[in-house]
C-alpha cells in the first residue's frame, strides 16, 4: 500500500511539473529539471517564460530565500541565485500567478561543459566494433554513483537562428543512461567526484563528424581568420551549408541549437575533443579554436578568462596514408592554440590511438589527463602526479652536425636547440614536466635506458630516417651515428607511427619536430 502511495504521489507531482512546463504562459528553461547540479557557491541565473509583466518567485529549500524577477516584453524572467556548497538533495519551487513548478533531487557541486565530435560522443557502451576500455565495468557500477554525477544529454538540431530553450533534461546515471552516455566525460566526472568528493554535473554536447565553425559565431570567425588566411579557405568556411542527413558544417548551426540555449548556465569549465573535421586546416585551427573559446567565454559573461578550457588532441590514425605527416602538423597547430588561449591545457594522445580505429578505446585514460588538470590547475587540488604533458625542453645535436642554434616554439612549448662539444653519434633531448621519468621501464633497464620508437633524424636533404632511442630519466638519446650531418629531428611525425614515448604517471609525449619544412 505505500508503494502505491509513493507512486501515486510521484506520478501528481510529475503531472504538476509536467504541465507547468508545457504550459505557454509559464515554464522554465529545460537546462533547470529534476536531478539537475547547481555549480556550487556561485550567482546561478535561473530563467525561463512567462506572459509579460508576471512576476515570478525563486524559492530554493537551501536557504529559503525568495528571489524576484518580472517578465520582459518577451516573457522572458531571470533570477539569480545563491548556490550553496557542496551537497543535497535539495528541491526548487517556482511560482508564478500561472502556476507552481518544483524542481527535485537538486544539487550543489561542480559542473562542466563537454563538447566536441565523435570521440567525445562516444558512449560509454562503446559502438559497433569500437570498445571502450572499462565501459562495461562502468555500465555495471554506474548505481553507486547515481547519487552523485547527474548528466544532461543535448541532442538538438542543427538551427539557422538561435533558439531559446532545448527538449532534454538532467537524468540520473543509471545503467541505460550511463550506456549512452559520452565515455571521456563521464570517466572524468567519475574521477572528479572521487577525488574531490562533490557532486558532478556533465552537460553532454558533442556531435560526431563536426566541424569546429558551428560552435560560434561569424563575428568570432572573422576576428580569426578573416584576412590572415587565403581568401578561398575563408570563403569556403563562409559558404558551407548544412545538409540535413550529415554532420554540421555550417557556421553558428551548432552555436544557435545548442550553445545559445544554455548560455550563461552556471559552470566551471568546457572540455573540448574536436578536430578529425578540421584537420586540413592545420596552418589556423588554432586561430579558430582560440576564438571559438573567445565566443564561449564571452557567452558566459567571462572577460577574465576564469573558465578553464581543456583540450584533447587527435589521436594517431591511419587515414589515407600512415607515413603522412598531415595529422602530426595538425596537433601542432591544437598545441599552438595553448600559446593563444589563456587558462588552457590540452590532454594528448599520441600513445593511445589505433591506426585502424579512428575511436580510440582508451577513453579512460584520456579522461584521467583532463581531470588531472582540472584538479591540479582549477581546483589547486595537490594530487602529487602532476599534470600536463612531458615536453622538449631541449635538443642538443653532435658537434658534426651543421644545425642552427638557437630558440624554436614548436607545439606550444619552447625548445632550445643547440650542439655539444663531442662528436659522440647522439642525440639528447632533455624534457620537461618529467620529473617522474620516462617510459615504464623495468628495473633491468633502468641503468641503461629503455628503448622506445617513433624517432626519425634527417641530413639537409630533408629525408628522414628511423632510428634507435633510449629513455633513461628525463632524457632521450638518440643514436643518429648513420647520418652524415644530422640537422633535423622529428619524432612521431606522422598520422600514425610506433612512437611510445611517455612519462611514468602515463601521459604521452606530443608528436614534435625541431624543423619547420
Amino acid at each position: 500500500m505505500k508503494k502505491f502511495l509513493m507512486a501515486a504521489l510521484l506520478f501528481a507531482a510529475a503531472s504538476l511539473c509536467s504541465f507547468a512546463q508545457d504550459s505557454s504562459d509559464f515554464r522554465v528553461a529545460s537546462v533547470f529539471s529534476d536531478h539537475m547540479v547547481f555549480q556550487r557557491d556561485t550567482l546561478a541565473p535561473v530563467w525561463g517564460w512567462a506572459e509579460p509583466g508576471a512576476k515570478v518567485t525563486v524559492t530554493p529549500s537551501w536557504d529559503n530565500k525568495k528571489y524576484t524577477a518580472t517578465t520582459d516584453a518577451q516573457g522572458r524572467w531571470e533570477v539569480y541565485v545563491q548556490t550553496p556548497q557542496a551537497g543535497g538533495p535539495y528541491s526548487v519551487k517556482i511560482v508564478s500567478k500561472a502556476g507552481r513548478i518544483v524542481l527535485e533531487d537538486v544539487l550543489s557541486g561542480e559542473v562542466w561543459l563537454c563538447s566536441g565530435q565523435s570521440n567525445m560522443e562516444l558512449p560509454v557502451i562503446g559502438a559497433s566494433s569500437q570498445p571502450v576500455e572499462g565501459g562495461v565495468e562502468a555500465i555495471l557500477s554506474a548505481g553507486s554513483f547515481m547519487d552523485r554525477i547527474r548528466v544532461l544529454n543535448i541532442k538538438a538540431d542543427k538551427k539557422n537562428e538561435p533558439q531559446q530553450d532545448i527538449d532534454n533534461h538532467w537524468e540520473l546515471p543509471d545503467g541505460p543512461v550511463t550506456a549512452r552516455t559520452s565515455a571521456v566525460a563521464y570517466f572524468f566526472a567519475r574521477q572528479l567526484t572521487e577525488s574531490l568528493g562533490v557532486p558532478v554535473g556533465i552537460i553532454c554536447n558533442p556531435w560526431g563528424g563536426c566541424l569546429i565553425e558551428p560552435w560560434m559565431t561569424r563575428e568570432y570567425i572573422d576576428a580569426g581568420v578573416k584576412g590572415k588566411i587565403p581568401e578561398k579557405a575563408y570563403q569556403d568556411i563562409l559558404d558551407r551549408r548544412d545538409d540535413p542527413s550529415m554532420p554540421p558544417i555550417q557556421m553558428e548551426s551548432m552555436y544557435n541549437s545548442r550553445m545559445y540555449p544554455i548560455k550563461g548556465f552556471a559552470i566551471k569549465g568546457f572540455l573540448w575533443y574536436q578536430g578529425c573535421g578540421n584537420m586540413y586546416n592545420y596552418t589556423f585551427y588554432d586561430r579558430l579554436q582560440q576564438q571559438m573559446v573567445r565566443c564561449w567565454r564571452d557567452m558566459w559573461g567571462d572577460t577574465e578568462d576564469r573558465l578553464p578550457f581543456y583540450f584533447v588532441s587527435i589521436a594517431p590514425f591511419n587515414y589515407s596514408d600512415p607515413s603522412d605527416p598531415t595529422r602530426a602538423l595538425f596537433v601542432e597547430n591544437q598545441l599552438n592554440s595553448l600559446d593563444l588561449i589563456p587558462n588552457s591545457g590540452a590532454a594528448v594522445t599520441e600513445t593511445l590511438g589505433e591506426g585502424t580505429c579512428i575511436h580510440p578505446a582508451r577513453k579512460q585514460e584520456v579522461a584521467r589527463q583532463l581531470c588531472l588538470l582540472a584538479l591540479e590547475r582549477t581546483y589547486s587540488f595537490t594530487t602529487g602526479l602532476g599534470c600536463g604533458f612531458p615536453y622538449p625542453e631541449s635538443v642538443t645535436f653532435p658537434s658534426c652536425s651543421t644545425v642552427e642554434e638557437g630558440e624554436i616554439r614548436q607545439s606550444g612549448f619552447a625548445v632550445k636547440i643547440a650542439r655539444s662539444s663531442a662528436d659522440d653519434g647522439t642525440i639528447t633531448i632533455v624534457f620537461a614536466n618529467a620529473s617522474s621519468g620516462l617510459g615504464g621501464f623495468s628495473d633491468q633497464l633502468k641503468n641503461e635506458g629503455a628503448p622506445v620508437h617513433g624517432f626519425e633524424v634527417s641530413g639537409p636533404d630533408k629525408v628522414f630516417h628511423p632510428v634507435k632511442a633510449k629513455a633513461l630519466y628525463n632524457k632521450v638519446t638518440v643514436d643518429c651515428s648513420g647520418i652524415a650531418d644530422p640537422v633535423a629531428l622529428r619524432y612521431g611525425f606522422r598520422n600514425c607511427s610506433d612512437a611510445d614515448l611517455k612519462c611514468v604517471m602515463g601521459a604521452p609525449v606530443p608528436s614534435f619536430r625541431t624543423d619547420s619544412w
